[in-house]
């Protein structure tokens, strides 16, 4: 393989409170998991204790289990006539509130630093 292009660096409040400000209150997580809209309107009390975590998770390089684990609820759609039809069903998932904000922080500074050392080809979108 070749030679790193960078050092990835852990996880600052800054970019876990960025994180926060940008999951959607509304958005349904598994029925175990701490609601997203607790961890919006506690963020001062969360943020301390979620940047060991995160810290933690990347310095031990461990990623829990329970983590990983989601559920899928498959909703009839309103008004469809026939049930049959794949299109009359929304599939909704379920997943935990932490790992998505978890996922997020990463995915953010993956993407941060892809841009900036250049590594996706100029013809990459999405």
């Amino acid at each position: 393989y070749p030679a790193a292009t960078w050092q990835f660096d852990n996880f600052s409040n800054e970019q876990i409170d960025q994180a926060i400000s940008c999951i959607n209150p509304t958005r349904a997580t598994r029925p175990d998991s701490i609601p997203n809209v607790v961890i919006k309107e506690c963020c001062s009390l969360f943020l301390p204790f979620l940047v060991l975590l995160f810290r933690a998770t990347v310095t031990l390089q461990y990623y829990p289990d329970d983590w990983a684990h989601t559920e899928m609820l498959v909703l009839c759609k309103p008004g469809k006539m026939d049930y049959s039809s794949p299109s009359s069903w929304c599939p909704i998932v379920l997943s935990d509130g932490l790992a998505c904000l978890l996922n997020s922080c990463v995915t953010e500074k993956l993407t941060t630093m892809c841009e900036r050392h250049k590594l996706l080809p100029s013809h990459h979108f999405g």
